[in-house]
This record gives C-alpha cells, structure tokens and sequence, in this order.
C-alpha cells in the first residue's frame, strides 16, 4: 500500500515525498510525517474550536447535521495522535448541537454512546416531521370539509329555490 502513495501526492505534497531520505515502514509513521508537514497547532485548534461550537442549523437535517459533525470528528483524528476527546465528550458534544427541541427529546434518555444518540435523534426528527404532515394533512381535510359543505349548503338553497318555484307556478 505505501508504493501507491506517491501516485496520490501532487504538487507541494509530491515534491515533499520525492525530497525524503526516509523510507516508511508503514502507515501510521507516514500519517505522523504527513501531518507534522502540512499541519500546524493553528489547524488542530481551529479544528477543535468547531467541533466545540457546531450546531445543527434550524433549515438542516439531523442527518445533514451528523455528516458534518462526524466530518469535522475524522478531521480532528486525523490530526491528533492520541485521543482528545472521550467517548463521553463527543456524545455530549454531539447532543449540545442539536437542535433544541430535539435535545429535549434525546437527551433525558441518557444514551450509552454516539451511535445510539445518533439513532434517537433520526427517529425523533422523523417523528415530528410525520406529526407536521398529519398535522398538514387534518387542516386540509378540515377546510375541504367546511368547503364542501358550504357548496352542499348552496346547492341545497338552489334546489328548495327551485321546487319553491315550481310549486308557486303549478299553482298559478
């Protein structure tokens, strides 16, 4: 696999590669040279500051919110050698982003981990999407009843208009 890294790297990223005198054994001492070449402290806490401050935007998904939490989240693996933040972190992390009706609903259930908040919180979105539909769709009903009967009621005017009518002239 380390053969094929050269075929990968292009411009400043190549050159570097071509220019070494060490030979990498494997991955994990090539990912440590990479990242002590192109990265600086600065990105790893710009990183950190974003993950510290992401929210899931009012218009945004849950799932559109998780694909750029569990983004910025390989980011900040990638750069980090050891773990820097705990399994308890990342969930709390991860709930504090949500939206807040949405903490409401997923946080009193205390979740054991990331993947099981993640669950909750796609049901509970996809729940009240369905309670707005059935809601939509109750107002429609309702209108088009009310409507309906209002035609009904006319219809019903014209017709006693009609056989008034027609017993006033067989009178005559």
């Amino acid at each position: 696999m380390l053969r094929t890294i050269p075929y990968f790297l292009k411009r400043t990223a190549g050159k570097w590669f071509e220019n070494l005198t060490t030979l990498f054994n494997d991955w994990t001492a090539f990912k440590t040279a990479f990242l002590e070449q192109f990265t600086n402290n600065n990105t790893s806490i710009t990183l950190r500051n974003c993950f510290r401050n992401i929210k899931q935007e009012s218009s945004k998904s849950v799932m559109t919110y998780i694909g750029k939490f569990n983004k910025l989240l390989r980011q900040i693996c990638q750069l980090e050698t050891n773990d820097y933040y705990s399994d308890a972190q990342i969930l709390d992390q991860f709930i504090a982003g949500l939206k807040d009706k949405l903490i409401k609903k997923v946080h009193p259930h205390v979740p054991e981990n990331l993947a099981t908040a993640i669950q909750h919180a796609k049901n509970y979105e996809m729940a009240i999407k369905e309670a707005n539909h059935t809601k939509l769709v109750n107002l429609a009903i309702e209108k088009t009843s009310s409507a309906a009967e209002e035609k009904i009621d006319q219809l019903t005017k014209k017709v006693e208009h009609y056989f008034t009518n027609q017993q006033q002239q067989q009178q005559l």
